[in-house]
């Protein structure tokens, strides 16, 4: 049975609080008029290719239309088939160009957590749901998020009105989690509880592919 599940209210709030541990600076695409800024990313894996099942690629744009609404376009592929991959745009309101974690930033297990990774990418600026609330309350209603075809492969665009993620498209960094480590078929708790609690895999909610400005 897939996972289906929603994070604790309190558990969102503390991914949305977490800081950030640097900056970097990148170039922007060239946007097509004043008023519309639009960037395009590669999105690489975060987790070292050691751990099963991790190594997906894929790309992103976020464009700040306006009309106050952003349009977000992802395009994945080697993920977790016929599950739901929870996506964020995260950073830091105000901040600008934070960045992604890599593989050194696991802990002994040698797997990033949400919680390792978040100090670099910042917490939660909009949730990326196919339908329905974008903000960081709903972080993993996994019921409202893409899922990956047989072949492990995710397409999304949705287009919303979601104020910190306007004011920030120019410097979120674009997260897709969710890896079926032991290819199970299912987010199960054979890794492990989540960082954020442990009423939820692992699985679920370990960041997996990761692109913005800083990368």
């Amino acid at each position: 049975m897939r996972t289906r599940t929603t994070i604790a209210t309190a558990a969102v709030a503390a991914i949305a609080s977490l800081g950030v541990a640097g900056t970097a600076t990148a170039g922007h695409d060239e946007n097509p008029s004043a008023a519309v800024g639009t960037y395009a990313y590669p999105l690489a894996p975060v987790q070292a290719g050691t751990v099963d099942n991790s190594q997906g690629q894929g790309s992103t744009r976020v464009t700040a239309l306006p009309n106050g609404k952003v349009q977000v376009q992802v395009r994945a592929s080697g993920l977790a088939p016929h599950l739901p991959h929870a996506m964020h745009l995260h950073g830091v309101d105000g901040a600008r160009d934070q960045g992604c974690p890599g593989p050194a930033a696991g802990g002994g297990d040698g797997i990033v957590t949400v919680l390792e990774g978040a100090p670099f990418y910042g917490g939660i600026l909009a949730s990326l749901t196919t339908t329905g609330d974008t903000t960081a309350a709903s972080a993993l209603d996994l019921d409202r998020y893409p899922v990956a075809d047989a072949g492990g492969r995710l397409s999304y665009t949705r287009t919303f009105t979601n104020d910190l993620a306007w004011a920030n498209a120019d410097s979120v960094q674009v997260v897709v989690h969710g890896i079926d480590i032991n290819g199970s078929g299912s987010y199960d708790f054979g890794a492990g509880p989540s960082s954020l609690t442990p009423a939820v895999p692992l699985e679920a909610t370990i960041p997996a592919l990761c692109g913005g400005i800083a990368n």
